[in-house]
């Protein structure tokens, strides 16, 4: 059997200093439009309650403005249109990024079997 490598990595983007979006964080918004159910769409991320909610507080409070925004009474989180604009920039970020792990797994590849 053929041992293959592979470079491999996630992306995250950092403002202030601190984690602000990432693979996990995007999927959860991105559950939040399908269903704005805080509960059912951590669920259907894998991510524990609990750190979904602080994951929706840490990114509305890092961002220039809400990206998530909870309805009254319930537990229920509308994404906004800045939100949504979020998740697209990420996900052409991260489209991006694989292209370039493609390339360099190609690069290293190369190299070793030179």
């Amino acid at each position: 059997m053929e041992n293959k490598y592979n470079i491999g990595g996630q992306i995250w983007v950092q403002k202030d200093g601190g984690n602000f979006m990432g693979p996990g964080r995007i999927k959860l918004l991105e559950k939040l439009i399908i269903n704005s159910n805080l509960k059912i769409a951590a669920q259907e991320a894998n991510i524990e309650y609990e750190i979904a909610l602080k994951n929706i507080n840490a990114i509305n409070k890092i961002a220039n403005e809400p990206l998530a925004i909870k309805q009254s009474n319930e537990d229920t989180y509308e994404i906004t249109a800045y939100g949504k604009k979020i998740i697209e920039s990420y996900n052409k970020l991260k489209k991006e990024h694989e292209k370039f792990l493609l390339e360099i797994n190609k690069t290293f590849t190369n190299d070793i079997e030179a």
